[in-house]
Order: C-alpha cells, then structure tokens, then sequence
C-alpha cells in the first residue's frame, strides 16, 4: 500500500513540475522558422561536412534543399512525378552561396626549447545569399570561430582526435549561426527591390 502512495505522489510531484515549466514560458528549442521555403547550395566543395550539416539543418527547418533553381520551380505530383515548373515558387527561393570555407589550426604557443604547448584552431564561413534571379538579398557575410587547446607531443594522436571533435563542434555551431542570420530575411523581402 505504501509503495502504491509513493509512487503516485511520485508522479503527483512530476506533474506538478512540468506544469510549473510551461508556466514559466520553458519550451524545447526548434529550429527557426525560414521565409524561403526552398533553397540551392552552391559553392561548396564535393563532399562538404558543412554542406551536409546545413542541408539536413535547413531540412529541419522546413526548407526544402534542391540542386538548381530551376528544380525549385517544379513540384512533385501525388504520385511522384514532376509537375510543370510554376514561376511564382521562384518568390520563395533563395540560393545559398558559400565564397569560402575553411579549417586551420596554428600554433598558439610554444616552450623555450620550441615544443608547442597550445594549439589555436579556426574555422571560418563566407558567405551570401540570392534571390532567385542572383540579385543580391544578405551581403557577404563572414562567421569565424576560435579554440585553444593544449597540446602534448606524447599524445599527439590523442590530441588530433581531439582537435577533430572541436573542429565539428565549432561546424555545428557555424551551422546554427548561419541558420539565425538566415532567419532574420523577412517575406517581404523575397521580392525583387
């Protein structure tokens, strides 16, 4: 009998504390809602990890990623073929475009005897977005990010490891940073000025 009151105060008390979160405003974080509904990566190099990221991201979204502009015209019948291309889903379209991408790591500091003992790593995104008609609607736009981290020749393989999950924290972070400056285009300004 007293388990049977323990466990119903147990989720008397469970209850009480997820009403008291929604009470507060607390809410899961979703991804932010796009004014594009369709969008080209280009750019990028084969086989990009960002790329990748961003598309699956944008996905999230709500956004569907398409190859070319002209593939963001079509749409897809109920039965899976491929509809006339209908010019106003252009209205709705933008082209991502990257100017450059890139990793570095360089050294941050070093011992009298010239062993590195701090390593800096970077990432930097560059890039713009299009309308449909290539018209300019976000400028170039550059994101960078910077990490220290110490380094140790005696695990030098251990380190690179390392230094590979900040490199893809600091891409996912890039990936979300990109995603809020892509949020903040309104419908309005989908149109040709």
């Amino acid at each position: 009998m007293s388990r049977a009151v323990g466990l119903s105060t147990g989720v008397a008390m469970t209850s009480l504390m997820g009403a008291g979160l929604t009470g507060c405003g607390f809410k899961l974080s979703h991804p932010p809602g796009m004014a594009f509904r369709t969008v080209a990566l280009t750019g990028f190099a084969p086989d990009s990890p960002l790329a990748t990221e961003l598309a699956r991201a944008l996905e999230a979204s709500g956004v569907r990623v398409v190859e070319t502009t002209a593939q963001a015209a079509s749409t897809l019948a109920p039965d899976g073929t491929v509809r006339a291309p209908n010019p106003a889903l252009l209205s709705r379209h933008v082209i991502l475009e990257s100017l450059s991408d890139s990793r570095d790591q360089v050294v941050a500091s070093s011992t009298a005897f010239s062993q590195v003992r701090d390593m800096s790593l970077r990432t930097r995104f560059r890039f713009r977005l299009l309308r449909a008609d290539g018209s300019v609607l976000l400028p170039p736009t550059e994101l960078s990010l910077a990490r220290d981290a110490t380094f140790n020749e005696k695990d030098a393989l251990a380190k690179q490891e390392e230094f590979e999950a900040l490199h893809r924290a600091m891409q996912s972070d890039l990936v979300a940073q990109t995603l809020r400056r892509l949020a903040v285009v309104q419908p309005e300004q989908l149109a040709r000025p």
